[in-house]
């Protein structure tokens, strides 16, 4: 049986790399955006792919949230 310190250090190593993960697809995410709006003939800039804001709303015990875009 494990002792809880390694348990808790396994789950934060897990943790670790799903933001790792998440970082490189939001990178990702962003990447293809500016290259749909170069290819619809918009700009291509990556500040324009920036959310104006960011409303979070707990519903049904979940977390959401919501983005708005220019």
């Amino acid at each position: 049986m494990n002792n809880i310190y390694d348990a808790i250090k396994e789950k934060e190593n897990q943790i670790a790399i799903f933001q790792a993960q998440i970082a490189g697809l939001q990178a990702e995410i962003e990447a293809l955006r500016v290259a749909a709006r170069i290819l619809e003939g918009g700009p291509g800039t990556p500040e324009t792919a920036r959310p104006v804001a960011v409303q979070t709303a707990s519903s049904n015990g979940s977390d959401k949230t919501k983005r708005v875009w220019p």
